[in-house]
């Protein structure tokens, strides 16, 4: 697409080009206002345009009046640049039939956001509204390297979609933020989601391997394309796991969080939506676990976010963290996954109230739930677990993401609803295989090499 960018500072001009082209879009630079005006006048001119409030011969202020006079400039999108920081500016900037109106300085995220929307706006006027999804149409073309072929989700925060990388020819999954939202802070949350996952290198954390903006400014990221379903889904398709299955979701999450929190990310959403269970049938019970979406993932010690407000999903969200005690970090991320299991484990929310106020009280106030009381097959190990887990005092819980899920596969090892099963130690490659007719104490550290099979 073809931007307009008028402005006689010739230091600022380099600057709007180049962002411009970084940005992918074609710059059309004016140096003074006659110039845009020539640009601007013709009927093939672009859609989009930037104009300097001062400038030499014509104003912005003049271009925008004579571009609105003609017959094609109703639907140019115009976005006036100036210094001026009065109210009575911007009154007169919208009056003369500016769309948005920029101060210098300004941030070069801003501006590419307001462009953005500038973009769709442009677009809209002229080939009516994209879908609900702000996706482009299903069998178009992605930047010219990924094929959309089809939506298989839809989120609070936009849409995700199955892609063909054109020069691969392998699948992908693209994820499309909701265009109210990326023209506001919450794209940020898109490009937290890939610096967050880039860094990462976990067989138990989804690849993130592409992430822009397409031609009409919406916000994109492309991953590994994972077959299988989120623990949410499987939970309301088929009800509640086994405890072996508990034990080896917490053991492949716990994998993904002690890659993430010892590079210091707190990836402070985690609950069944945000663990994916890929289907693997050389594994056991069938499936591989990934964790994903990291839009909330911030590095450790950091405050709560824009404007102070909460982020994440109340109902697995610590006591701490929930009243604004303290800023995340990564005993949030452990609440929130023993918090997990407890639903896994007994198809119930641990902890709900009416109102997030509401939640946080009972928080405070009340005993946290027994799992036997709700699963009477998971037995007092399980009990104990979850209340050192989701202890009101945070010293009093486990302090690692490997800590808890060892202690989970030792409760579920004194389990016994099946003669054997395959339980793994989040600190060894060791499968281990228990007879579970008999039931055991939880195992030290010097038990752990009790009848191991060798490497995983």
């Amino acid at each position: 697409m073809r931007i307009v960018a008028a402005d006689d500072d010739e230091q600022m001009s380099r600057v709007l080009e180049r962002c411009l082209r970084t940005w992918g879009y074609e710059a059309v630079l004016a140096r003074n206002g006659h110039d845009a005006w020539q640009i601007l006048k013709r009927s093939d001119s672009p859609r989009l345009v930037i104009l300097d409030w001062d400038m030499p011969g014509l104003s912005g202020v003049d271009v925008c009046r004579l571009l609105r006079s003609t017959p094609h400039g109703r639907d140019v999108y115009v976005l006036m640049l100036t210094g001026r920081q009065e109210k009575s500016d911007v009154i007169q900037a919208l009056e003369c039939g500016a769309d948005d109106f920029l101060a210098k300085p300004f941030h070069v995220r801003e501006l590419q956001l307001r462009l953005a929307k500038g973009v769709r706006d442009s677009t809209r006027a002229r080939e009516g509204p994209r879908s609900l999804s702000g996706a482009p149409p299903a069998g178009s073309t992605l930047d010219g390297k990924y094929r959309l072929e089809k939506q298989v989700a839809k989120g609070g925060m936009g849409s995700i979609w199955l892609g063909v990388h054109l020069a691969l020819g392998v699948n992908v999954a693209i994820k499309f933020m909701d265009p109210a939202l990326a023209e506001k802070d919450d794209f940020a949350s898109f490009e937290r989601e890939a610096r967050a996952a880039a860094q990462l290198r976990n067989e138990h954390i989804v690849r993130i391997y592409d992430h822009g903006m397409d031609r009409e400014g919406q916000p994109y990221l492309v991953m590994e394309y994972l077959g299988g379903e989120s623990l949410g889904a499987r939970l309301e398709r088929r009800g509640t796991l086994t405890p072996e299955e508990v034990a080896l979701v917490a053991e492949q999450t716990a994998r993904a969080l002690t890659e993430a929190h010892g590079r210091g990310i707190i990836h402070r959403d985690i609950k069944p939506e945000n663990i994916f269970m890929v289907d693997d049938p050389e594994r056991a019970c069938g499936f591989c676990v990934k964790l994903i979406d990291f839009g909330l993932a911030d590095p450790a010690g950091t405050t709560f976010g824009a404007n102070g407000l909460l982020a994440g999903t109340p109902h697995y969200l610590s006591p701490e963290y929930l009243g604004g005690a303290i800023a995340p970090d990564s005993m949030l991320d452990l609440w929130s996954l023993a918090v997990t299991l407890f639903y896994a484990a007994t198809g119930t929310l641990a902890f709900d109230g009416e109102t997030v106020n509401d939640l946080y009280h009972r928080l405070l106030d009340e005993r946290p739930p027994v799992p036997s009381t709700f699963n009477p097959a998971l037995g007092p190990g399980f009990d104990a677990w979850f209340a050192k887990a989701c202890h009101r005092d945070r010293e009093q819980r486990y302090p690692t993401a490997a800590a808890l899920s060892a202690a989970l596969t030792a409760a579920c090892n004194q389990i016994n609803p099946s003669p054997a099963k395959i339980v793994r130690s989040p600190d060894t490659n060791v499968a281990t295989e228990v007879d579970l007719r008999t039931p055991t104490a939880p195992a030290s550290g010097s038990e752990a090499e009790a009848r191991e099979h060798g490497p995983t």
